[in-house]
């Protein structure tokens, strides 16, 4: 499977557990979009493991990836509403594998201005209610936008333990469906299958949350080609958001393409995610991923969060 795609039709469709009265977004697959690159800066630091980047400086363990590549991605305004963000820096760890709904061209660390974010979601909620039939007067996209960063403030401001982090999530949020979701920008028109393993991580001028998830839209197996250790976070003034994306594996889990997996997922791939038949199949997997020990992992989970932790976005070279 490829980086999430869609085709529109006009109905409602649900992200993050919101209904959004516009056009429908069904997931297919598709050959992943490039993204064009307006600029790019190798790492040029004295240390090859430090990153420093429009603003942005991080180190890492050079056991994630010999380099990393830092970009200037180009606004997007156009499409549907996980295409859009404003320009932005991002980095890629090269030579790092990337989960299913991760194209080549995706870099797994990106950090967004929230009120250019803000003006773009808006710019794209303007142009799709023209095409829109009905409803009439569709929902702006701004009010979902607000409702990720509004919990991802909630979240982290009373950081529940795990075992209550579902039910917190739920009443935050007062939807049903995908309601437990973690707070995500930019926003996915799939459901995350679950939500494991959570930490809530600092960086150096701010905070926010790991989770290891996979995202889906209809109902397959968890496994090593769609797990994922995602983080967002938010600078402490409240004007930059954090993104990360980190594929990951776990030695017990199958490999998408497994026979046996396809097979399971032809049959069950119209199940609810909350059905009782799928949170069976669920719970002992969750239950070995909690157990399993970071370094388990590949790669190792604390070397991703030790990256995230050495991140620090300098708000005045970041606005230039």
């Amino acid at each position: 499977m490829t980086k999430r795609a869609v085709i529109p039709i006009i109905v409602l469709f649900q992200t993050c557990g919101i209904a959004v009265a516009v056009t429908r977004l069904l997931i297919h697959s598709q050959s992943p979009q490039s993204i064009a690159v307006k600029s790019t800066s190798e790492v040029t630091a004295k240390k090859p493991n430090t990153v420093t980047y429009k603003g942005v400086s991080f180190t890492f363990d050079l056991s994630l990836a010999p380099d990393v590549k830092s970009e200037t991605i180009p606004a997007s305004t156009e499409g549907k509403p996980s295409d859009i963000w404003p320009e932005h820096p991002g980095f890629t760890l090269r030579g790092s594998p990337r989960s299913r709904v991760q194209a080549e061209t995706d870099p797994q660390i990106r950090v967004f201005r929230l009120d250019k974010f803000r003006e773009a979601v808006a710019i794209a909620s303007k142009d799709d209610a023209k095409s829109v039939v009905y409803p009439p007067n569709p929902p702006d996209w701004t009010t979902y936008f607000d409702e990720e960063v509004r919990v991802l403030k909630l979240l982290l401001a009373s950081k529940p333990a795990e075992a209550s982090v579902g039910r917190f999530l739920a009443k935050a949020r007062g939807e049903p469906d995908c309601s437990a979701e973690m707070p995500f920008l930019p926003m996915w028109e799939a459901c995350q299958a679950f939500v494991g393993h959570v930490r809530y991580v600092n960086f150096k001028n701010g905070k926010g949350v790991f989770f290891l998830t996979q995202w889906d839209r209809e109902t397959t197996q968890i496994s090593n080609d769609g797990l994922e250790y995602a983080y967002q976070g938010i600078t402490d003034d409240g004007r930059y958001w954090v993104y990360a994306e980190f594929s990951v594996a776990a030695p017990f889990l199958p490999n998408g393409d497994e026979t046996d997996v396809v097979a399971w997922n032809e049959k069950n791939y119209l199940l609810s995610h909350k059905s009782k038949e799928y949170e069976n199949y669920l719970r002992p997997v969750l239950a070995k991923l909690e157990a399993l020990p970071a370094d388990k992992f590949q790669p190792n989970l604390d070397l991703l969060e030790q990256l995230i932790q050495s991140l620090q976005v300098q708000t005045k070279q970041s606005e230039q």
